[in-house]
């Protein structure tokens, strides 16, 4: 719903208590009815932190921070999230039907609004449910918010017309795309796996042919007849009368695709990546990037403005200070380190550097190993209310893998993954840190470590194997002291 403006000026308690009543009708009506269930969704656990449709001068054209959109080609800036706001990190961002302004949405599903984008509720604070995307149903009326566990929230004139809440997901909704007529809509899985509803038709799916990567981004042709979906690594795949003009798996380096979309008539779209890298494909022209700036924040999320003349790029926001209470099996004031023989090498300095650390560290211990052994801890009431897991170094790990290990430390306070290092003759040596570098960007509060690169850095820290480093050795010390500021 819109943001009302109280006039400067006295009124009676009457008057005042008439605008109150029309506020909180206001604020149920305008908040839809969302998943299965269908449960009102609360609108005053959000606000609109700008009411004008004109853009508001940037502090400067290119920045690296947290919740700030950084504008390109005909995108304006219209204000950013405030510290205050920077709880549950930024997930999400879509652009208003005019392009005058945009929503963003944190993981927690707080909504704001900016410019002329309009305001229609949020996710209640009762729901613990983590969001992975915001779509806008068109003409400011409404938009839909999609968790990862597959359930949909609907606000304003945004229909629901089903969720996948109820269903077996093997891997976590990463995304959404709307019909035109916003009668329907797609949900994608990471594994590939393509949900329909309403008037949004089936037209393939990447699950078979992603061997190791991951899905990240959807985006639909203009007449809702075809979609590409996004993998991590760079590649597109397209379906239905979406058609293909290129990927971006030579450019990418170190980083990740997060985000695609498509220009106004469907003959092209952008790739983005976490580094702030803007790839264009077809018709799709490029209005510059943020590689050059982006250090600290990586680019959670993108969004064309209407007449794909210009895009914002989203960076993400730091995890919040202070950490929650651990739930049930978890150790307050407690750390508990999980790994392989990695780990082994640094251990002594792990005990120095964190007094109390519980390490459970074990030649060869593959991820799933790690999982089982996660799940022993927490049953016994031995695991610490921050877990570090360290594995990776004996075999790939799917984003699959990453859900499950997540999914039994809900309710740890903060989970910290350290980065393999690894030769090139090991094929899961990029995988597996492309895995976690994504994966950890759907959970604001926990962190990665990444020693892999302080370790390209100096090879000298290794024995002969690229591997393995001196027990008490200037690397096992750096890793340890690396994870502690992480924690």
């Amino acid at each position: 719903m819109p943001i009302l403006q109280t006039p400067k000026r006295r009124r009676s308690a009457r008057a005042r208590s008439v605008a109150v009543l029309g506020i909180l009708f206001g604020v149920l009506v305008g908040a839809a009815a969302c998943t299965t269930a269908r449960s009102a969704a609360s609108a005053g656990d959000s606000s609109s932190s700008s009411t004008t449709s004109q853009p508001v001068a940037a502090p400067r054209s290119l920045r690296d921070v947290a919740g700030e959109p950084i504008p390109f080609g005909a995108a304006g800036y219209f204000g950013a999230l405030a510290r205050a706001d920077l709880g549950s990190g930024a997930v999400g961002m879509a652009a208003s039907s005019s392009g005058g302004g945009y929503l963003l949405v944190t993981g927690n599903g707080t909504v704001f609004s900016f410019g002329d984008a309009r305001f229609h509720g949020s996710i209640p604070a009762r729901d613990k449910d983590h969001v992975a995307a915001i779509v806008e149903a068109g003409k400011g009326a409404g938009y839909w918010l999609a968790c990862d566990n597959g359930r949909i929230f609907s606000f304003g004139d945004a229909e629901f017309h089903g969720s996948a809440a109820s269903l077996p997901l093997s891997t976590p909704i990463v995304a959404m795309a709307a019909t035109p007529d916003g009668r329907g809509y797609w949900l994608v899985a990471s594994g590939g796996r393509v949900l329909h509803y309403g008037d949004a038709h089936f037209y393939g799916s990447a699950i078979a042919q992603l061997h190791g990567d991951h899905i990240v981004a959807i985006a639909a042709t203009p007449d809702g007849q075809g979609y590409w979906l996004a993998a991590s690594g760079g590649r597109v795949f397209h379906y239905g009368d979406a058609h293909f003009y290129g990927s971006a798996t030579v450019g990418l380096h170190s980083d990740h695709t997060v985000a695609i979309a498509a220009t106004p008539d469907g003959r092209g779209y952008w790739l983005v990546s976490s580094g702030g890298r803007v790839f264009h494909y077809g018709d799709a022209e490029y209005h510059g990037s943020a590689s050059s700036v982006v250090r600290k924040n990586p680019v959670v999320a993108a969004a064309p403005t209407p007449d794909g003349k210009g895009y914002w790029l989203l960076p993400s926001i730091p995890p919040p200070v202070g950490l929650p209470t651990p739930g049930n099996g978890f150790l307050a004031g407690h750390v508990t380190a999980i790994g392989d023989s990695v780990m082994l090498d640094a251990q002594p300095a792990l005990e120095a550097d964190i007094p109390g650390i519980d390490v459970e560290a074990a030649v060869s211990r593959q991820w799933d190993a790690g999982i089982a052994l996660v799940q022993q801890l927490k049953f016994e009431g031995r695991l610490g209310a921050i877990v570090v897991i360290d594995l990776g170094t004996n075999g790939p790990v799917s984003l699959q893998q990453f859900a499950s290990m997540m999914s039994v430390l809900s309710g740890a306070s903060r989970v910290v993954f350290v980065t393999v290092h690894l030769p090139p003759s090991y094929s899961w040596a990029t995988s597996v840190n492309a895995t976690l570098a994504q994966g950890v960007l759907r959970y604001p509060r926990d962190r990665l470590a990444d020693f892999n690169k302080l370790a390209d850095e100096n090879p000298q820290w290794f024995y002969s194997d690229g591997v393995h480093m001196p027990i008490g050795g200037t690397g096992a010390q750096v890793m340890a002291r690396l994870i502690k500021s992480e924690i």
